[in-house]
């Protein structure tokens, strides 16, 4: 989900993602559907976003509440930082520790 694609009107139409791992469907993550309403209505384009989410009765509630409680999000860059550092050491953007910091 993680493309740069801003939009005034986000539309999730079915909140079930085959699992092939499981080999059953299963309902969307709650931090993939925040991430693909995310994209609704970005300060730079829009006043503001509309997200629409289609589902079905049973999963109504667990949405509402979704959106009516905090919840709490954690970064998991940090396990990847080492690769990400790697990454821009090779690509030339960090030549020194100086730059490894600032960075």
């Amino acid at each position: 989900w993680g493309v740069n694609l801003p939009a005034h009107t986000v539309i999730i139409k079915g909140t079930e993602v085959y699992n092939p791992t499981l080999a059953r469907w299963d309902e969307l993550s709650q931090l993939d559907v925040m991430q693909m309403l995310g994209r609704a209505g970005r300060p730079q384009f829009d006043e503001f976003g509309v997200g629409i989410i289609i589902t079905s009765y049973n999963e109504l509630q667990f949405y509402l509440s979704l959106f009516n409680q905090q919840l709490p999000i954690e970064s998991q860059f940090v396990k990847q930082l080492a690769d990400s550092l790697n990454a821009e050491i090779v690509s030339g953007t960090v030549n020194t520790v100086a730059d490894a910091t600032t960075w």
